[in-house]
């Protein structure tokens, strides 16, 4: 029953950071639309994907580290690569994050992801996620 509540707790925040960006929310009588991420030196582009995320558990161990595991679905007839980021604090854009690229997803095919040592801005959470669709290279 646990990892169900812990589920429940992180697909939200997972869902809004997703979302959202890294930016404030959105106006709550707007609906969010994907969208290319803002360009900026080092930041990739990429188009927003939180529905790809499945099977997400963010925590922290009993030291404070946090970690994120989970899956990231490529439901296209091609190969397709993906960055996830994860960050502990409130979504404001200026925390730092955990980030992996999963380069070359087959096509039809689901990759796990860890993300370790993800850095915290508030040691109590939440803990929020991020999926890019990467442009092809």
């Amino acid at each position: 029953m646990r990892a169900r509540h812990l589920a429940s707790a992180v697909l939200l925040p997972v869902l809004a950071f997703g979302a959202t960006g890294c930016s404030g929310g959105p106006d709550p009588a707007t609906r969010p639309t994907p969208s290319a991420s803002p360009t900026a030196e080092g930041l990739p582009t990429g188009r927003s994907a939180p529905e790809l995320l499945s099977a997400v558990e963010c925590s922290r161990d009993g030291d404070g580290t946090w970690s994120a595991t989970g899956l990231v679905s490529n439901p296209t007839k091609n190969k397709a690569s993906y960055q996830v980021s994860a960050q502990v604090g409130p979504a404001d854009g200026t925390s730092p994050a955990a980030t992996r690229r999963l380069d070359d997803v087959a096509a039809g095919a689901e990759q796990p992801f860890l993300l370790t040592d993800i850095p915290t801005s508030s040691p109590d959470g939440p803990c929020h996620l991020q999926l890019l669709v990467l442009p092809p290279s």
